[in-house]
């Protein structure tokens, strides 16, 4: 009788997060989206719309909007989506591959480069956001 309670109970977990509609493919899509608008804000350097894509309580924060600064004062730069690759979900937490290219447009000296990197993104109030990357390599381009 257990077992009979255990799949039960398993095919009714199952069937919410369906009806829901929780599923890697739709966590995927929606990170998607957030890679694509931080990297539309960044090129038109919206520091707002930028921000927003960035979990409130992330340790790199501060750091992401001096970065953002630095680079909008001295640079214009287009950005393009070379690799997007969903890992896995985790609790409140998804992984992503990042690959894009960053090349400049105008101002100062920049070596235009393509940039490898992992995602960590973590739900805030139901939306994901970036909590930070790791940088895998840079080429030079």
């Amino acid at each position: 009788m257990k077992l009979f309670y255990t799949i039960l109970i398993a095919i009714v977990g199952v069937s919410v997060c369906l009806v829901i509609g929780f599923s890697d493919e739709d966590v995927a899509e929606d990170i998607k989206e957030v890679v694509f608008e931080n990297l539309r804000a960044t090129q038109v350097e919206d520091m707002d719309a930028m921000l927003a894509t960035v979990h409130s309580e992330s340790p790199t924060y501060a750091q992401t909007e001096k970065l953002a600064t630095m680079l909008f004062e001295n640079y214009d730069l287009s950005y393009e989506v070379l690799l997007f690759r969903y890992i896995e979900q985790d609790g409140e937490y998804a992984i992503v591959r990042l690959k894009y290219s960053a090349q400049k447009l105008a101002g100062a000296e920049f070596n235009d480069n393509n940039i490898d990197t992992i995602h960590v993104f973590r739900e805030e109030n139901g939306d994901w956001k970036i909590w930070g990357m790791a940088i895998l390599e840079i080429e030079y381009i």
